[in-house]
């Protein structure tokens, strides 16, 4: 089971905020939402300023995960009384990022999600109360978009108008799920004996999920050395996939390879079955002192 923490407090007159933000500062108290991860990043990752954040990424697979998450009470003062917190979807945002990344989600049902503690409470004198969600992965679609757009509520506090929300959600791609993956490697130039002569650092019958990155860009690892993600893109017409493309990733390329003396003699060439089931991308390296000729071929399970 993978658990993030979550912070969510609300902030409302702030356009831009962090974990480090200080309330005293502030002349009104309000309920500010934050997303603070395991990898210790500082941005709250809630309200659509930090909305690519809030993607749910966690494996496919999993059965569950829990996202640890926290309430604050923020302002000049700590919360005079107890504050009771509730916890729900607010489906009136589902729609909030449209205009930024285009995209029509769907409800998450509650079979993938779950508050575990649809309320909580800020007890006087403190400014924080924690709170769980839990998560089911492997139940998810992953060729749809789904979102649970979740807000406080507190009788007589305000929330925040900049990160009132925590956008929690999963982008579908018709090429997200699990593939088999078989990976060749070839130490020359060409391949002229494939699927034959391959050579060592070739593997087959691992099991491998595409992750998307938006509706028509995805991400794959290939198997050669430090494993760096491909980048694959394509247009999808009202269901027909075409104009298939793939390089290694630009973002990892320089750490990947160009920084371990790899250099691209061949880039991507890829293949999709007309049923999208299968996807075969080859490439060309040269190492320093040799050339690596390398395969992926990955079939939808």
């Amino acid at each position: 089971m993978i658990s993030a923490l979550v912070s969510f407090s609300l902030a409302s007159c702030l356009k831009a905020v962090n974990t480090n933000v200080n309330g005293e500062n502030l002349t009104t108290n309000f309920l500010q939402l934050e997303y603070v991860k395991d990898s210790g990043q500082t941005n709250i990752n809630s309200g659509l300023q930090y909305f690519a954040g809030s993607t749910l990424l966690f494996p496919p697979d999993d059965v569950v995960d829990t996202i640890n998450f926290q309430v604050t009470y923020n302002g000049p003062t700590a919360a005079a009384s107890d504050i009771t917190v509730t916890l729900a979807p607010d489906w009136t945002a589902i729609n909030d990022n449209f205009g930024n990344d285009g995209i029509t989600y769907e409800k998450m049902p509650d079979s993938l999600y779950k508050l575990v503690t649809p309320t909580v409470t800020i007890k006087a004198g403190t400014r924080v109360a924690y709170a769980k969600l839990a998560v089911y992965p492997s139940k998810i679609n992953p060729t749809k978009s789904y979102m649970a757009p979740i807000a406080p509520g507190a009788t007589g506090v305000v929330n925040s108008g900049n990160f009132g929300h925590i956008y929690f959600h999963t982008i579908g791609n018709p090429m997200a799920g699990a593939y088999t993956w078989d990976f060749y490697r070839y130490n020359a130039l060409t391949n002229p004996t494939f699927p034959t002569g391959y050579n060592g650092g070739s593997f087959f019958g691992e099991t491998i999920s595409w992750l998307p990155v938006n509706p028509t860009n995805i991400h794959v690892p290939t198997g050669y050395y430090v494993q760096p993600n491909y980048l694959i893109t394509f247009t999808n017409t009202a269901g027909v996939l075409t104009n298939f493309k793939a390089v290694i990733d630009p973002g990892e390329l320089p750490g990947a390879f160009t920084a371990n003396g790899i250099s691209m003699i061949q880039q991507p060439v890829i293949t999709v079955t007309p049923d999208y089931k299968k996807v075969t991308i080859n490439y060309v390296v040269f190492n320093g002192s040799a050339y690596r000729n390398c395969t992926d071929i990955y079939t939808k399970q």
